[in-house]
């Protein structure tokens, strides 16, 4: 019998790159929508790998899945796949993790000069009948006068320096786990988050979510914010979003710029998430900052690539667990 992979979530128009990589060698790829823990073992049973976006990859769905080998995620975040129990199952969980580094750093550039030029509310004015061509309290900064702060500066973290570093006076960064020493001497390291917060005008976060970070841009950091641009290409949840309301409300945010939410898509029978995204001083886009034709061409084809390997025999190239 030949080997089965599984898309879960059928939110693309094609699968043909995916096809591609593993028809030739012999494995069959089925495409389901995936929609909750039952549709994911019933679609699931009998495939050795599966491919993931959305789905929420739990203990459940593992334990009954026994001839699953390796679970794939298009993309950075596994933070919907549980990892605990892929390990003591004995499943290999690999990703993508470097496949639209420059399209979220661009995205992120593109939030933050929005939340600087305000051209998404000017544009909207004129839309409804205004011109107003001298924007005062709108336009706060000239970035040549003011600092950047970073908060993770990996991969997009990086490229969006290389971005957006000429823009401003300087780059301030916070993040433990880039070494002291090496090629980033012409950027500022600081000691804290706060710290950040308290010396920039812009911050843009760049870190995965994980237990550390989840909520971990919260009051403390905030309170230390004056009139600070903040945006995030990372994940919802690394921000603290009561906290990060009582700072837009108190000015200590001049603007939240964001291509991610809290629940994707946002829940709109909830008061509070209305409310949130109607603020003149937000602006949340799709969870789109991945994508171009180039980056989702490579996703796909190279998160086949990944499942084939550990289905001949051998090891991912991009691993986030295998299995103990």
């Amino acid at each position: 019998m030949a080997l089965r992979v599984l898309v879960t979530d059928d939110t693309a128009t094609s699968f043909e790159e995916e096809r591609s990589v593993l028809e030739p060698a012999g494995v069959e790829l089925l495409v389901g929508r995936c929609r909750s823990e039952a549709d994911l073992i019933e679609r699931g049973r009998g495939m050795a790998g599966l491919l993931v976006s959305n789905a929420m990859i739990s203990r459940r769905v593992l334990e009954a899945l026994p001839e699953l080998k390796v679970i794939v995620k298009y993309g950075v975040g596994v933070d919907n796949i549980d990892l605990r129990a892929a390990r003591e199952l004995g499943k290999i969980v690999a990703r993508v993790p470097d496949y639209c580094r420059e399209e979220v750093a661009l995205h992120a550039l593109a939030l933050a000069l929005a939340g600087l030029r305000q051209t998404h509310l000017l544009g909207a004015e004129v839309a409804s009948g205004g011109w107003n061509d001298t924007p005062a309290g709108r336009i706060l900064y000239r970035p040549s006068e003011h600092d950047l702060g970073i908060a993770g500066l990996g991969g997009s973290g990086k490229i969006f320096a290389r971005y957006a570093g000429p823009l401003f006076r300087s780059i301030l960064y916070y993040d433990p786990y880039v070494p002291r020493r090496g090629r980033l001497r012409s950027y500022r390291r600081l000691s804290s988050l706060d710290e950040l917060f308290a010396c920039s005008a812009v911050v843009s976060i760049h870190v995965p979510l994980t237990a550390e970070t989840r909520g971990f841009i919260g009051r403390q950091a905030l309170e230390r914010a004056r009139a600070v641009i903040l945006v995030n290409t990372s994940r919802g949840a690394v921000v603290d979003r009561e906290a990060l309301l009582a700072a837009l409300e108190a000015g200590r945010l001049a603007f939240y710029g964001a291509d991610v939410f809290w629940e994707e898509p946002p829940r709109r029978e909830d008061p509070w998430t209305e409310r949130f995204l109607k603020r003149k001083d937000v602006l949340i886009t799709p969870h789109a900052a991945w994508y171009s034709p180039a980056s989702n061409s490579e996703v796909k084809r190279r998160a086949a690539e990944e499942a084939l390997r550990v289905l001949r025999g051998g090891k991912p190239r991009h691993p986030v667990l295998e299995p103990a």
